[in-house]
């Protein structure tokens, strides 16, 4: 049974649907994830070890979501265009390229230019990849399909850190980047040979770049207004985490290889979660999910400043994973509930966009407050924000999840 076959996919069950994405889904994003997340604990660590201060350290973190926002509506762009597939293929073929770059880095100038290629890398994979699963999951088993994504992406989130840890440990920040590469090629490979590219539209609907933004804010003003602001409030707090996890870990004098440790166990318990965040997306709504993920994480970095050792710090980590966990899939959901099937990878751009002004923010915001009051207070600031993000959910954001499905339930 072929993967491209949209109406045989309605009629499966939701395990034969997880064969069919298995390979051509699923490991590549494994493969991925591990890469981002080594990525996300090499570079604050990297830059930190050639001389960087918190606020330049912060802003060559924050550059990964520069790229992020830089490469969103291209790519949105280039999907429509070209394909799902030919635009992963880009993705991965910069991160590999990327990687071996960072490897020879001795400046955080290098360091700043590298994160910006990592953060277009998995922009531009994330979304052609998002776009290949929307078109081949219907709405009422989109949410256990992502939410599994989700959790794959979190297994190599666990994964990713702990090689790097271990890696930068016992020979250097090189080689850990060499690892990297590896991780890309083999995705690379994957693609090439399991993914089936969709045969393009002519009849598709097409707007230039520099017209996707306004056209598609217009059209859907209301769903950016309250469900585009809430995402952006999670992606601030889950960058922030990302960030403040490594500052705080060596602000306390833990190794590399420890910090490694501790978010990898945080990734574990994020990791075994992604099945609740499906079973709720797809039974109870997203609007449940939401709100729970965005007051574990607030609360996991709330109680996070407060630890001094090694095992306290690990346990505040792992309750911002919990939360994170509860949310797997969540912004890609609600993107691809609300994407008209039309524009699909051009209203996903702009999504992510907006959804990746978070993780250029988040950071950004952390450098500012860290250097200003010191960086026990950039804690609070970005908690309040995940709350902020909750209360949007409660009272403005209306439910997608299709009601026939939450009768059935």
């Amino acid at each position: 049974m072929s993967i491209d076959s949209s109406s045989s996919i309605q009629t499966q069950t939701i395990w034969q649907l997880y064969r069919e994405l298995l390979v051509p889904v699923y490991l590549p994003s494994f493969l991925m994830a591990v890469c981002q997340g080594s990525v996300l604990l090499a570079l604050p660590l990297f830059a930190l070890d050639l001389g960087a201060g918190i606020g330049v350290t912060a802003l060559v973190f924050s550059l990964r979501g520069l790229g992020n926002m830089a490469i969103d509506l291209p790519a949105g762009w280039a999907v429509a265009r070209f394909g799902d597939k030919a635009v992963m293929l880009a993705a991965v073929g910069l991160m590999l390229i990327t990687a071996l770059l960072a490897s020879q880095a001795t400046s955080p100038l290098q360091l700043g230019i590298a994160a910006f290629a990592f953060g277009s890398a998995v922009a531009a994979w994330l979304l052609a990849r998002l776009t290949h699963i929307s078109d081949k999951v219907p709405a009422i088993q989109r949410g256990k399909a992502i939410s599994t994504m989700a959790g794959i992406q979190r297994v190599g989130s666990l994964v990713g850190p702990v090689i790097t840890g271990f890696v930068v440990h016992q020979y250097s920040f090189e080689h850990a980047f060499y690892a990297i590469a590896i991780f890309a090629c083999l995705t690379f490979l994957i693609v090439v040979f399991s993914v089936h590219a969709k045969p393009l539209q002519d009849e598709q609907e097409h707007h230039s770049i520099l017209k996707i933004v306004p056209h598609i804010l217009k059209d859907h003003s209301r769903i950016f207004a309250t469900a585009g602001v809430a995402i952006l409030c999670l992606t601030m707090v889950r960058a922030g985490r990302q960030l403040l996890v490594p500052l705080w870990g060596e602000h306390i004098g833990l190794t590399a290889n420890e910090i490694g440790l501790v978010v990898g166990a945080a990734a574990a318990v994020d990791m075994l979660l992604f099945p609740i965040a499906g079973y709720v997306m797809d039974n109870f709504g997203r609007r449940y999910t939401a709100v729970v993920c965005l007051g574990g994480i607030a609360l996991g970095l709330v109680v996070m400043p407060f630890t001094e050792h090694f095992y306290s710090f690990m346990f505040a980590v792992m309750i911002a994973g919990a939360g994170n966990g509860l949310g797997s899939g969540i912004n890609m959901t609600l993107g691809a509930d609300y994407a008209p099937e039309a524009i699909r990878g051009q209203f996903l751009g702009v999504w992510r966009l907006v959804s990746d002004t978070g993780s250029l923010a988040g950071p950004v915001v952390i450098g500012y407050v860290a250097s200003l009051l010191g960086l026990f207070s950039a804690f609070p600031f970005i908690a309040g924000i995940g709350l902020l993000g909750s209360v949007i959910v409660i009272f403005t954001v209306k439910e997608t999840l299709p009601k026939a499905s939450t009768k059935a339930n």
